[in-house]
């Protein structure tokens, strides 16, 4: 009976059922919660089943390890906050605090890193983005013809930031979706392109006209990475003369978006307050207007850091930030639940011991792919994966994404997609050794 249900588990059948309930979840989750929970409900239920006939290089893996660890995290920083600030800590802690910061692995687990299944996720994530814009906005189109006449538009999500971010990894996955190879015949091939060129068009109007500027800085720092990260990547096929005639083809493209009027009116709708931070005169900016506001509450969240340091001061150290503050406006107090800034809240609640845990989760995967072995995955994805950090920190400097329903969802879909080369090679690993199975002990003698 268990050799039945281990074939059946390790069977092609039982990969692809669990992989469409990943595109389900892909699909689902952010446009109609309670049917991607039912699909994220049984593809963890097929994971957990999967991992105990698994067990013996699954208990290996890291990221596995690193979910049993960061069940210690919220407790110590509740025990921190206990001692050092009794009268506001919480009454107890919440060990499974970061328990959805792990689904990424499930999805990497049955991705396996094959580039078609990748395909698969980066456009369900597509339309799944515009499910969401459909279903929030009651006339997308009038949105549209608002923002381009400069009005800034949210399409009635949470704010326009999160409207951008979701275009911002919609532009990511579409662009790479341009220039991944897959199997697929010729005319189903061009029709992925012409869909994808859409996507990217559509995206980028979407990015322009919902005005985020910390969506145009990470994109931009996207852009001017790109050519160095592909000189690391590919060395001897990138000479560092194209290297630079990149850079300068790139530095126009931006210098040329920067003029168009939506983007230059944003840029300087806060000019001075730049201005006075670039050079270095932070007293003298205003705890009023976006920028201002958000320097103001990094301010107040650096004595609560240089105060406890090592574990932080407690999951909702973020809230306390803001409400206990005899600094901040009445506006903010009242109104401000975090700190925009998904860094500085780490370190505020759950200190550097925390913050090893949650960096060590958005770096390891693209560690991965970049050490890997030259033939081992193709320079698309190596591409892609720095692409996705450099994006993801960066937002994440100005909002608090990782502590969001939205930002979760696309850190679960990206770094799954990162992470799943590990599945893939692994998988490679156990067919060889089932293959010869006296290779593993001839290479020990």
């Amino acid at each position: 009976m268990t050799n039945n249900i281990k074939s059946v588990v390790g069977g092609r059948t039982f990969s692809l059922v669990m992989f469409s309930c990943v595109l389900g979840f892909v699909l689902f989750k952010r446009l109609y919660r309670d049917l991607g929970d039912i699909f994220l409900f049984f593809f963890v239920l097929g994971t957990i089943v999967s991992v105990y006939y698994n067990f013996r290089w699954v208990k290996k893996d890291p990221v596995f390890i690193a979910f049993f660890l960061s069940l210690t995290v919220p407790v110590l920083s509740w025990l921190n906050s206990k001692i050092q600030i009794p009268e506001l800590a919480k009454d107890s802690p919440s060990p499974f605090f970061f328990y959805d910061f792990f689904f990424f692995w499930f999805i990497a687990y049955w991705t396996n890193g094959r580039s078609e299944r990748i395909v698969a996720i980066l456009f369900c994530y597509c339309l799944s983005v515009l499910g969401i814009y459909l279903s929030h906005s009651p006339d997308l189109a009038a949105e549209i013809r608002r923002g381009l006449s400069g009005t800034r538009i949210d399409f009635h999500l949470v704010n326009a930031q999160h409207t951008s971010l979701f275009a911002g990894f919609g532009l990511i996955a579409s662009s790479f979706l341009l220039v991944a190879k897959s199997t697929l015949t010729r005319n189903i091939e061009v029709g992925k392109k012409l869909l994808s060129l859409t996507f990217v068009v559509f995206f980028t109007l979407v990015i322009v006209i919902t005005q985020s500027r910390q969506v145009w800085l990470a994109l931009a720092a996207c852009v001017l990475f790109y050519p160095i990260a592909l000189k690391l990547l590919l060395p001897s096929r990138t000479s560092t003369r194209k290297m630079l005639a990149t850079y300068a083809v790139l530095v126009l493209l931006l210098a040329g978006a920067a003029n168009l009027n939506i983007i230059e009116n944003r840029l300087n709708a806060e000019g001075s307050t730049i201005t006075r931070i670039t050079n270095l005169d932070l007293d003298s900016v205003s705890d009023s207007g976006s920028i201002g506001v958000r320097l103001h509450l990094w301010f107040e969240a650096w004595e609560w850091i240089m105060a406890r340091p090592l574990l932080g001061s407690g999951e909702d150290a973020r809230e306390i930030v803001i409400s206990e503050s005899k600094d901040l406006p009445d506006f903010v107090r009242a109104d401000f639940t975090h700190l925009h800034n998904s860094h500085i809240e780490t370190f505020v609640s759950f200190g550097i011991i925390g913050s090893v845990l949650v960096y060590f989760l958005m770096i390891y995967p693209t560690y991965r792919i970049v050490v890997a072995p030259p033939n081992s995955i193709r320079k698309t994805w190596r591409i892609f994966s720095l692409v996705v950090l450099a994006f993801w920190m960066t937002v994440n400097l100005f909002e608090s994404y990782l502590y969001s329903a939205n930002g979760i969802y696309i850190f679960s879909v990206f770094f799954g997609i990162i992470y799943s080369f590990k599945f893939g090679q692994q998988s490679d690993e156990i067919d060889n050794n089932q293959e010869n199975p006296r290779k593993k002990h001839f290479c020990q003698t």
